[in-house]
């Protein structure tokens, strides 16, 4: 049927399915500028192309295509009222106005539409209303529906009492209404975050390796590092490498109940490491640099490790998060002569890359270990570059971390002194007293 013949049944009013093939033709074409005929089959590339295109699009052709489909809207399609809701959610062929928008995303919920009742959930502050809309979608049998978080929120909100009388029978019944055993694991986990009630946390550790984190550290908030520890080593059997570090932490400290023991912490920081994880493979190394009871000091092996672990971008989170103390270490190994020959050129651009000073790569951490920036600063004061000084100072000294300390005192003090006598800056009372009371509240 032709454009002019469509545009003829439409604005008779009376024939809905003329509206939306009007509407989706005027939309495809305002996203893709081609001259398609009316009803043409949109292909998955068309249309990842149409999404891509919404700075290009043309306004007027969207200003027909919402025309249409809110005359569709009005003539009771509960697909179109969503439509125009979102579309004047964003401003899409009409002027935006969230008011309007969320009247008619109500009107497109009590007309059935699944995906405007989980919009209406999500976005209801009554959670009553919240409840009611995510269980009459997670209701619905459609072929094609994808309603398992609807389902995931009833059987929360039954297991919480939210917006419904709390029911854990209701609650088990709705989470045996999803598909994947992860969302099953991650809805008891927010219903034991939620209620405090451990027994659904213990029901998700069976399969989940979050649950038997979560598990292990509720353990540890009660000072029960034996029980903590048994769940911790679920996880790390699961291939969870930050749980398999924690428990090389809880070694290396003797937490709790648990005895130190420096070659099981040296054990679990090794399997860590194997995972990938650079703030195991760290702690492996200073174990190494230290020497640890029975692990004995190996300068070389440690320099190794650091060295390779500077130079590595972490796998698991992208940038080299935790390297600026492998770098402050690699620092003193070549200005001591540990592990290697000396190198006051290598020992010098470590210590300004831990410090942040100096960065080689975009994706390199910004994290300042601060005794190297205090280390830094001092050697430019020495030098006579107290511009550079005072601006590394000047960062040291605004940090109220207990981490930072004693190097956040001492920075602001040597600012004191300096504007105070006017040594590398000009004298300056005023700054001089804000940098006395700095360190004097530190």
């Amino acid at each position: 049927m032709n454009e002019k013949k469509l545009i003829e049944l439409a604005e008779s009013g009376n024939n809905v399915q003329a509206m939306l093939e009007l509407a989706n033709y005027y939309y495809k074409k305002s996203k893709s500028g081609n001259d398609d005929k009316v009803g043409d089959i949109i292909s998955t590339d068309d249309f990842v192309k149409m999404l891509n295109a919404e700075e290009k699009a043309d306004t007027e052709l969207q200003a027909k295509a919402y025309k249409y489909f809110k005359m569709a809207a009005e003539s009771g399609n509960a697909n179109a009222m969503t439509t125009v809701a979102s579309w004047l959610y964003d401003g899409i062929g009409v002027k935006k106005n969230r008011e309007e928008s969320d009247i008619w995303y109500r009107r497109a919920a009590k007309a059935g539409d699944p995906s405007a009742m989980r919009v209406v959930a999500f976005s209801s502050n009554d959670e009553v209303e919240k409840f009611k809309y995510y269980k009459l979608s997670g209701e619905l049998d459609r072929p094609g529906l994808n309603k398992q978080d609807s389902i995931k929120q009833t059987a929360i909100n039954y297991a919480c009492g939210r917006g419904t009388k709390k029911s854990i029978e209701e609650a088990e019944k709705w989470l045996a209404k999803l598909d994947d055993e992860h969302d099953v694991a991650a809805a008891k986990i927010e219903i034991a975050q939620i209620t405090g009630e451990k027994f659904w946390l213990e029901q998700a550790a069976e399969t989940s390796t979050l649950a038997m984190v979560k598990l292990a550290e509720n353990f540890i908030s009660q000072n029960d590092f034996e029980n903590s520890l048994v769940f911790y080593e679920k996880a790390s059997t699961n291939g969870d490498f930050e749980a398999t570090s924690v428990i090389g932490d809880i070694y290396y400290i003797g937490e709790g109940n648990i005895e130190q023991d420096y070659k099981k912490a040296f054990e679990y920081y090794s399997k860590a490491s194997e995972f990938g994880y650079n703030m195991a493979t760290i702690k492996k190394a200073l174990m190494l640099y230290k020497g640890c009871g029975e692990i004995e000091q190996n300068l070389r092996e440690a320099f190794l490790i650091l060295r390779k672990v500077c130079k590595t971008r972490e796998k698991f989170f992208g940038v080299f998060r935790y390297n600026s103390v492998a770098k402050f270490y690699l620092s003193k190994m070549y200005a001591n002569s540990e592990g290697t020959r000396k190198n006051s050129e290598l020992a010098w651009k470590w210590l300004k890359r831990s410090a942040a000073i100096e960065k080689v790569t975009e994706y390199e951490s910004t994290h300042q270990v601060p005794e190297a920036m205090y280390m830094v600063a001092e050697r430019y004061f020495s030098e006579q570059e107290f511009e550079q000084a005072a601006e590394i100072y000047k960062k040291l000294a605004e940090y109220h971390s207990i981490s930072h300390f004693p190097y956040n005192f001492e920075a602001a003090k040597k600012l004191m002194w300096m504007y105070e006598l006017g040594e590398g800056v000009p004298q300056d009372k005023e700054q001089a007293e804000y940098w006395r009371k700095k360190f004097q509240n530190e």
